[in-house]
């Protein structure tokens, strides 16, 4: 009981903000908005998203392909299509969708668990390093007056320092846990540090890189769609805080009030009216879980009922543990 109210709270205290947001603004607002919407340049920031997709599939087809026999490069573009709509969905931030990625991965392409864990921590770390570079970024041009851009940039950064430590020393690092978990930290971090020196990696960063700002645009072309022009140098504040708090676990229509109120705070403290900015991020989102569910949701129902279920995988991670697989 307390587990499933600890479920529906986040989803409920995000719709809830949205209704809220909705209100204060002013319904009647919010569509006059949305009714101007241009359908070529929906269609284009649709286009966008879903190239901010692939692109990603193609980084983590990048990292993985350097730990395991070839694995196709569609099959990793399914993978990835299946673990974004899910995480757009569901209410299990990040957890749920990459747990049906690494699920996908060893069902469909052989791909031994670690590696796809391994695949997993080093895309987070790359896309958290191209954050961190935006926000940077955006400091330097004199947006700095965000508290919560400061918070985000030196989270980042002590992430990204905080692996490559763990891929520069593994050794140590595997040595620093505790003797009951020494064995699985050494099955988990040897991937991780290969992954992080190979070449694939270097490939990823620049995939990442495009990645995200094919995904800045399309939430660009968003705005434009209703007719609000914002700067894209706006974009890279907003748009690495808009990454992160997707990643929390309110689901639909929770995180509408999570990620797309609190990111329109941003636009707005930017000097956006606030209409236009919540009218704005509603349409990027929209746009957005379109685009989700045409490169997810057909891997979802065609493909994921087939796949082993979650029990037979995590015994097959204590076997691999073992040193099987």
């Amino acid at each position: 009981m307390r587990r499933t109210l600890g479920r529906a709270i986040p989803p409920a205290v995000g719709a809830a903000a949205l209704a809220s947001a909705i209100y204060l603004s002013g319904p009647r607002r919010i569509a006059a908005y949305l009714g101007r919407a241009d359908p070529a340049l929906l269609a284009a920031a649709a286009l966008s998203e879903a190239s901010a997709i692939a692109l990603t599939g193609l980084a983590w087809h990048s990292i993985v392909r350097g730990m395991s026999l070839r694995p196709r490069a569609v099959d990793s573009l399914k993978a990835t299509g299946l673990e974004i709509f899910v995480d757009a969905t569901i209410p299990t931030g990040t957890l749920g969708g990459e747990f049906l990625r690494i699920t996908y991965a060893y069902n469909k392409m052989r791909i031994p668990i670690w590696n796809s864990l391994a695949a997993a921590v080093v895309l987070r770390v790359l896309i958290a390093g191209v954050l961190a570079s935006l926000l940077a970024s955006a400091a330097y041009l004199g947006l700095a007056r965000l508290s919560a851009m400061w918070l985000l940039l030196a989270a980042s950064v002590a992430a990204i320092a905080a692996v490559a430590a763990v891929a520069a020393f593994p050794s140590k690092a595997v040595s620093l846990a505790p003797g009951r978990y020494r064995a699985l930290a050494e099955e988990a971090i040897g991937p991780v540090a290969a992954a992080l020196r190979s070449k694939g990696a270097i490939a990823a960063l620049g995939l990442v890189f495009a990645e995200i700002a094919s995904s800045a645009a399309a939430q660009m072309l968003a705005f434009s769609a209703l007719g609000i022009r914002i700067p894209y140098y706006f974009v890279m504040v907003a748009y690495p805080i808009y990454d992160v708090l997707l990643a929390l676990p309110t689901g639909i229509p929770g995180s509408f009030g999570v990620a797309d109120v609190g990111t329109s705070i941003i636009y707005a403290s930017l000097g956006v009216r606030w209409p236009a900015a919540l009218a704005g991020m509603i349409t990027a989102r929209i746009v957005c879980l379109i685009s989700d569910a045409a490169m997810g949701l057909p891997v979802l129902l065609l493909e994921a009922g087939r796949m082993a279920p979650p029990a037979d995988i995590w015994r097959a991670l204590r076997g691999e543990g073992r040193g099987a697989g």
